[in-house]
């Protein structure tokens, strides 16, 4: 089944479903894709890897590499929506790279409002004084994490 949050307000959840695997939480950029990971307790996430999209691709073999041998339960894509609720541009790619992830890797996917989750990185990683060209790398795997770990907070709320 897949799900679409917005406003961190929850449409549809299986309450049924038991589930023994992690969720990955994905930022998608035109450039760049920020993956991160929960624990097996779909507690904590953590910022695994950015992924380049050389050539317009989606960079779904470089996920599946990271992930490798890990039993999946679902994805969690940051759908950039803006302030009054609607899709923007981006929102609509969002959407296209969201259809196919699911397709390729044939399990849920949930979208999540990632509103401002790029500007909270930016600043959490200004605050750790890390040096320019790490954190212009670093800000989508921790946008990522962002995104799963408010996933994560709301799911575990229940």
């Amino acid at each position: 089944m897949s799900a679409c949050y917005t406003n961190r307000e929850v449409y549809t959840m299986p309450d049924d479903v038991i589930y023994h695997g992690r969720y990955v939480g994905i930022d998608v950029g035109d450039s760049r894709v920020g993956v991160s990971i929960s624990d097996e307790n779909k507690t904590i996430a953590f910022p695994l890897a950015v992924i380049e999209r050389e050539n317009n691709s989606y960079g779904f073999n470089q996920i599946k590499k990271l992930l490798n041998e890990k039993t999946i339960d679902a994805f969690v894509v940051g759908l950039p929506v803006r302030s009054d609720g609607t899709l923007g541009k981006q929102g609509e790619k969002v959407k296209k790279y969201f259809n196919s992830l699911k397709e390729y890797f044939n399990v849920e996917v949930i979208s999540w409002d990632e509103r401002y989750t790029t500007v909270i990185a930016k600043k959490s990683l200004l605050e750790t004084r890390s040096k320019l060209e790490k954190r212009k790398k670093a800000v989508d795997d921790i946008a990522a994490q962002i995104i799963l770990q408010s996933y994560l907070d709301h799911i575990n709320k229940k």
